[in-house]
């Protein structure tokens, strides 16, 4: 503390000139101004009382009448009450600049009144050698002080309660953080003391992304922008991110301000939005297809059925017949990317149809060795849905975990059921995706592999929004991949068994 005095003291010095000219209203040559404020400077560096002695001087220096010793008080008074605004406004700036702390401002503040009181005593040549810290007869600027500590006081508690909010210093290791900063990373105060943050990092942001922030914020300017981070336990969150360092009297970066909002829900939304604009177009283009090879297909299959009444070309056309027919199915699969048409929903058990996509794929995995472990109620679990397409997703998920394990291996279906909700979970530890993979998943066109078109994951996507249901995907590189689907279930939805079903 006693550094940071002197420091000042010196700086009041170096300003004298500065600060004299505030003071020019009050008549008196301007050296007279001057001097008084370096004798302030010398004063708040060595607290001296021997300073009794260069005051008085200074108070004869001022113009007066004899006769009028009322007139030399006032003239006096007047100029400690200006001077020592100018001071006090000078000391309010070095807080704003975050260079003064609140503690030593009010060290500060009683020797000012102290100076002011040895000053007045001068003048009405009361000697007092006491040099105790009484109270400044000038409360009136005592209370703006006051104020204005209260009023940044106020402004720091609502920045610190209502953002994350956490400093760093000029190496950028953590010296604070805010209670809603530890809630949001999972990290505790202790923790984080002392690292920087890329604790927090993702991997998701190239290198060239922090560069260009880091670049940003070392030249002294402020940068803003989103950042997905990586809590403690792994989950990822997005923050709007404001940057803001802290620059000192020579130009030097000391500090630097974190101020975040967690933005996640507004970054599901919008690649929620994404999703469904990629699946609209991708309808007007699938609506146009279908309709373009319906037409040929009714002719061609008009013309087979009539030469199926011949013997002669009855040896074709019941094969060429099973192939129209399976043309056709595709194209009515294709026009589930089309623009939205009825569904007729009805109560169906979608226990019973799980488990018959599951015979219908054993003979495939046992093929391919891989062993398909389920775990399903023996009760029935019913939802509104429309059985068919519930019986397509569930071959487009279970079929993609089976080409997961080119070398054979392990596939676990669960289901867990509450009173609003059923999760089907399939989980594999097949090859996995990188998160880069990952982000891409139900994306028109986009697959892993070596044969796929990207539209089997895409058609199941668009399946379940229309049941009001969700898909989580969860996959990491050489361990596996989880897809977890969840429906709203019917009321009473479930039977009274509790029984279960383990293969």
């Amino acid at each position: 503390m006693e550094n940071q005095l002197e420091l000042l003291g010196r700086k009041t010095q170096a300003l004298s000139y500065e600060l004299a000219m505030k003071t020019s209203e009050i008549p008196a040559q301007q050296y007279l101004h001057e001097y008084v404020f370096n004798l302030l400077g010398d004063f708040l560096c060595h607290k001296n009382e021997s300073i009794r002695t260069k005051i008085i001087p200074l108070v004869n220096s001022f113009e007066q009448n004899p006769d009028n010793r009322a007139a030399l008080l006032d003239q006096c008074i007047k100029f400690m009450t200006i001077s020592r605004a100018r001071i006090l406004e000078f000391l309010e700036a070095e807080v704003d600049k975050c260079q003064l702390a609140a503690d030593i401002l009010m060290q500060v503040t009683k020797l000012l009144d102290h100076f002011y009181q040895l000053f007045l005593n001068t003048i009405t040549n009361q000697d007092d050698d006491n040099l105790s810290l009484s109270p400044c007869p000038l409360q009136e600027s005592n209370n703006d002080v006051n104020a204005a500590l209260k009023e940044l006081s106020d402004f720091k508690k609502a920045l610190i309660e209502a953002t994350i909010f956490s400093i760093t210093d000029k190496d950028n290791y953590t010296t604070y953080v805010n209670d809603q900063f530890c809630e949001i990373s999972k990290y505790t105060k202790a923790e984080l003391m002392g690292h920087n943050h890329h604790i927090l990092n993702s991997q998701f942001h190239t290198e060239n992304f922090f560069n260009n922030l880091c670049g940003t914020i070392e030249k002294g300017d402020t940068w803003k922008g989103e950042i997905l981070n990586q809590a403690k336990d792994g989950t990822k969150f997005w923050v709007d991110t404001t940057i803001v360092p802290f620059v000192n009297k020579n130009g030097e970066i000391y500090q630097f301000f974190y101020i975040q909002y967690d933005i996640t829900e507004k970054k599901k939304t919008e690649e929620t939005l994404r999703k469904a604009e990629q699946l609209s177009m991708v309808g007007d283009l699938a609506a146009g297809i279908a309709h373009e090879i319906r037409n040929p297909l009714t002719s061609i299959k008009g013309f087979v059925q009539l030469m199926n009444e011949t013997e002669k070309g009855k040896v074709f056309t019941d094969i060429i017949l099973e192939e129209i027919d399976r043309i056709n199915f595709i194209v009515s699969e294709f026009m589930v990317f089309s623009k939205p048409h009825t569904y007729y929903l009805s109560e169906c058990n979608v226990i019973e149809i799980l488990r018959s996509v599951i015979n219908f794929l054993q003979p495939e995995a046992l093929l391919k060795n891989v062993a398909i472990n389920y775990t399903l109620p023996q009760y029935e679990v019913h939802i509104f849905g429309e059985k068919n397409q519930l019986k397509q997703v569930f071959l487009n998920i279970i079929k993609n975990a089976v080409e997961a394990l080119p070398n054979g291996g392990q596939i676990f279906i669960t289901t867990e059921i509450n009173s609003q909700e059923l999760s089907i979970s399939v989980q594999d530890n097949g090859v996995g995706m990188t998160p880069e993979e990952l982000k891409k998943i139900g994306e028109p066109f986009y697959t892993t592999k070596e044969k796929g078109n990207g539209l089997g994951l895409m058609v199941s996507y668009k399946i379940v929004q229309k049941h009001n249901g969700t898909i989580l995907v969860h996959s990491s590189l050489g361990v596996g991949t989880t897809f977890t689907i969840t429906f709203p279930l019917t009321r009473g939805g479930e039977s009274s068994s509790k029984k279960e079903n383990v293969v």
